[in-house]
């Protein structure tokens, strides 16, 4: 069934119509909403394509389901003809692309425009591994008309990291590309940028993703503790060792160990996990046997190791090991236009606990999320979206109800009478210091009779016992 769009309008009865059609439709139909992206309404086969249910994908915004981004819904919105959209597919629950024949239209609907998006004939888009037959097969590839690089661009794809900035796109591209491979990896950034988030994306993209993820906080572990926690230990190793125990990294065998702070660790610890990261091996305590082990490595730090190591505090033969493979998030005000997104995200979250039926964000407040510096990154934007839900009474999360830090500290600029009347009082403040307050000396002083003298404290509320050193009365 081919569908053909034509200018229409969706309102009371005729919803009801196209309620109807889109439920015989079997191309994907997708209705947003253009400013917030939110989905508004979905038909079974956009469901099926993209492997979530209905309910699922009301949940969802555009930008989830349409890769790179759905940018384009603001160029939809101002224009009325039916546009095709190349270079966008759609992004399926696992992360997977679909290529599909797309087009866009926006739609007057129930008293607000909507952006109407049908997809036809989506069918998986080519994955990584395909490059390596296209290699084998010349006239194929000469087919697709597309290098190995856009490949690589087409599975750059991280659901669970929320952006489409070209800062968070160029990780996103980077953990699929050493996902596949099992390289240590320096994850580092300003506290709340995501870098457990990212570490988990890995292990998640790999090919170890069925097998153990084991994440150690090194902050948490005290000298005493830490090679017990991370290797293990027999019974009787130590006081209190009343049983066997596996540690971190027997944990993660076959699998992968995110280990989190890993500049808090003491120079001993360091030692002792360079050894695991170039022998693959260890000794539990209290045990002489050899462990071999096979476990990944992701460590995460907010510091600057190389300062680390000019301070006598990290090693950096242990700093080369674990920078195999270096990966920086960008700080959030790196990459501002993805704090409308977030914003959206952590609305739907926070909305969803709260039970709040709040559906978007005033545009008054987006700016000030825009315009906020974000010290503490995403992390301190959940916070601060989650404050606002608590606090707002309406249906649009609105300006008033951030937190107090995000608020603009607007100064009107002083009327020109104002400024004058400034400069007025601070003269008579002035004589009336140079005369002790003496008022006949005050007024000759300002060339003004001692009646107008009056005036002028009466009309600045000048107090006059405030300058006066001796009281003369005439």
């Amino acid at each position: 069934m081919k569908t053909i769009m034509r200018p229409i309008t969706v309102a009371g009865e005729n919803y009801t119509l196209f309620k109807t059609l889109m439920k015989h439709v079997r191309e994907a139909v997708f209705v947003i909403e253009p400013i917030s992206g939110r989905l508004l309404d979905v038909n079974q086969p956009a469901a099926n394509t993209l492997e979530y249910s209905i309910d699922e994908l009301l949940m969802l915004e555009a930008n989830r389901v349409f890769f790179p981004g759905a940018a384009f819904l603001q160029r939809i919105a101002t224009t009325t003809p039916v546009i095709p959209l190349s270079g966008i597919q759609l992004r399926t629950k696992s992360g997977q692309c679909r290529s599909a024949v797309l087009t866009a239209q926006a739609v007057e609907g129930c008293r607000q425009k909507v952006i109407l998006v049908i997809a036809a004939d989506a069918v998986p888009a080519p994955a990584l591994t395909s490059s390596v037959h296209a290699s084998a097969n010349p006239t194929d590839r000469r087919d697709q008309g597309d290098p190995q690089t856009e490949t690589i661009e087409t599975m750059a794809v991280v659901p669970s990291v929320i952006g489409q900035s070209e800062q968070i796109r160029a990780v996103c591209r980077l953990v699929n590309l050493v996902a596949q491979a099992d390289t240590t990896v320096l994850i580092q950034g300003e506290s709340g940028t995501g870098k457990e988030l990212v570490a988990q994306a890995i292990h998640a993209h790999s090919r170890r993703s069925t097998r153990p993820v084991i994440t150690v906080n090194c902050a948490a572990l005290t000298e005493t503790l830490l090679e017990s926690e991370l290797f293990g230990h027999k019974k009787g190793a130590f006081t209190g060792a009343v049983h066997d125990r596996k540690g971190r990294f027997t944990l993660a065998d076959g699998g992968t160990i995110i280990l989190d702070e890993i500049d808090s660790l003491s120079l001993s610890g360091q030692a002792k996990l360079l050894r695991v990261l170039q022998e693959k091996e260890f000794e539990p305590v209290g045990d002489s046997t050899t462990v071999q082990v096979d476990a990944r490595v992701v460590a995460i730090t907010n510091a600057d190791l190389t300062q680390k190591i000019q301070a006598g505090c990290f090693r950096e033969d242990l700093y080369y090991r674990l920078n195999a493979f270096p990966l920086r998030l960008p700080a959030l005000r790196e990459r501002k236009e993805d704090i409308p997104l977030l914003a959206h995200h952590f609305l739907q979250g926070s909305t969803v606990a709260l039970k709040k039926p709040i559906g978007e964000i005033a545009p008054e407040a987006n700016m000030l999320l825009m315009n906020y510096a974000w010290p503490g990154n995403v992390r301190e934007l959940e916070n601060a979206i989650e404050y606002a839900v608590i606090l707002e009474k309406s249906a649009v999360l609105s300006a008033p109800s951030l937190p107090d830090k995000l608020q603009c500290k607007i100064h009107r600029r002083k009327s020109l009478k104002e400024r004058l009347e400034s400069v007025e009082k601070q003269i008579i403040i002035e004589a009336l210091s140079t005369t002790n307050g003496v008022r006949t000396r005050t007024a000759d002083l300002l060339g003004i009779d001692r009646r107008n003298l009056g005036y002028f404290l009466h009309k600045h509320a000048i107090h006059f016992s405030s300058y006066s050193h001796e009281e003369v009365r005439r």
